[in-house]
């Protein structure tokens, strides 16, 4: 005998409401839904789901167009990190780290964005060599890494970083490795990652231009490696500062630059920072 369907519907509310008394869940005001949080965070937004979310603080938000079906994508919040710099007396100031660099990265000053050496950077890491402090995601045939909130597939995703992005490693492990990039701080595949040399490597600034001219209002694209038709990761306006690595004689320039690591047409690079430049007659 077929029971009927209201009977299926009670059965489902109980479930519902056994499931709500389980977790708190607080809805935000356009219409997400925070579990275990009391949506006072400031989350930071990736694609995908995956994994226990057990004791973390994760939201769901609403679906991003009207008629589409079920919750947008879900993530969990990332950790967060104060970064200092050396003053040339010894003295730390604190900074906002924007674009990181191997070499070189931009933080924002006293309100003011500067580039300094990374070196001079200071930040909670574990024991890293010195030669493994910097790395690049490798992920050339999906095009990203996907961060997770611990050292195990079964975590909860964090981000998905596009592969050349510049990461500062803070632990290294045999089969994952804990990261900063892009604001977030998380495990990456220690087999996506390709560690660069940093400051024990030689390497010259340059600036992006554009017929020579780096007050251009072009922009330039950031190639995933030196050949034609290679994955375009960015693109730069002129008179971003760039470090240079090396340079094809096919004319490509190897370079990092708003926390790339990738290559450009070498036609677009002209040596030298923008304020020397500047102050050529």
């Amino acid at each position: 005998m077929r029971k009927p369907d209201h009977l299926w519907m009670v059965l489902l509310c109980i479930f519902l409401m056994i499931a709500a008394c389980a977790q708190a869940v607080t809805f935000t005001e356009d219409g997400g839904m925070i579990v275990n949080g009391d949506g006072t965070d400031d989350f930071s937004v990736s694609e995908g789901v995956d994994g226990s979310y057990e004791g973390t603080s994760m939201v769901t938000p609403p679906p991003e167009e009207e008629g589409e079906k079920g919750p947008g994508p879900t993530f969990v919040k990332s950790e967060e990190m104060e970064f200092f710099l050396v003053l040339s007396d010894g003295s730390m100031e604190y900074v906002e780290l924007l674009q990181p660099g191997s070499v070189y990265s931009q933080v924002k000053l006293h309100g003011e964005k500067v580039y300094v050496p990374t070196g001079l950077l200071m930040y909670e890491t574990g024991e890293v060599p010195d030669d493994m402090r910097y790395a690049m995601i490798n992920a050339q045939k999906n095009g990203y890494a996907t961060m997770h909130a611990k050292d195990s597939t079964r975590s909860g995703v964090i981000n998905r970083i596009m592969t050349n992005r510049i990461a500062l490693v803070l632990n290294v492990g045999s089969k994952y490795t804990r990261v900063w990039v892009d604001d977030c701080v998380g495990y990456i595949l220690t087999s996506s990652l390709v560690f660069l040399p940093g400051s024990n490597v030689s390497s010259t600034l340059a600036t992006m231009s554009y017929k020579g001219r780096t007050n251009s209002k072009a922009t330039i694209n950031i190639h995933m490696n030196g050949k034609n038709r290679s994955r375009i990761l960015d693109d730069v306006i002129c008179g971003t500062q760039l470090t240079v690595f090396s340079v094809t004689e096919d004319g490509w320039t190897e370079i990092e630059a708003n926390g790339w690591h990738g290559w450009v047409l070498s036609d677009y690079v002209t040596y030298g920072t923008e304020a020397e430049l500047a102050s050529q007659p």
